[in-house]
């Protein structure tokens, strides 16, 4: 090798030196910043995780308390369960306190449930019908009337006899609304 082609060949090492040295400084910067970066990742991926299970734990409590209330109410509609043993003032009242319940929480849920709730219970009553107006039942009377012995002639105009809905069809709004339960519990 002539001096030329020495005294190039020490000029890159040099500056390959430098590249060198440049490199193994920021490596650990880099190494720092990505750390904090990923504590800040991970951080806010507990939070997300922790809120969610706060969240579940709170859908928990509320399906807890109105689920057997939509029980009670499916069993009345299709005269199963313990249909004979509710009136229609309990009925009623069971529907005041899901609608509330449902209202209140709705931030937790999907709008996928709401749907089916408005959808089952839309089966079941007449609602909105004025400022004067009450909701009402929509089932016939006759078959309570028969089979409750302290039945109340005052409890007829709590039923609208005109919108009757089969069971099976209020059984499968039931079912769309269990399912849709099931989706918010399991995410």
């Amino acid at each position: 090798m002539n001096p030329a082609e020495t005294q190039l060949a020490d000029q890159i090492w040099e500056s390959l030196k430098i590249v060198i040295i440049l490199i193994a400084a920021l490596a650990p910067l880099v190494i720092a910043f990505l750390a904090i970066r990923f504590n800040r990742i991970k951080k806010r991926l507990v939070k997300q995780y922790e809120t969610n299970q706060i969240t579940l734990e709170k859908r928990i409590e509320i399906y807890d308390r109105i689920g057997p209330k939509l029980n009670d109410i499916l069993s009345f509609f299709c005269y199963t369960g313990n249909w004979k043993e509710l009136s229609p003032v309990d009925i009623m009242e069971l529907k005041r306190e899901l609608d509330k319940d449902i209202n209140t929480n709705t931030p937790l849920f999907s709008d996928d449930l709401s749907k089916s709730y408005n959808s089952f219970m839309q089966l079941c009553f007449v609602a909105f019908t004025g400022w004067e107006h009450n909701e009402k039942i929509k089932s016939n009377y006759a078959l309570r009337q028969e089979h409750n012995p302290e039945w109340s002639d005052a409890w007829i105009p709590f039923f609208d006899t005109n919108n009757v809905v089969e069971g099976i069809k209020i059984k499968e709004r039931y079912d769309d609304l269990m399912v849709a339960f099931k989706k918010e519990l399991s995410s």
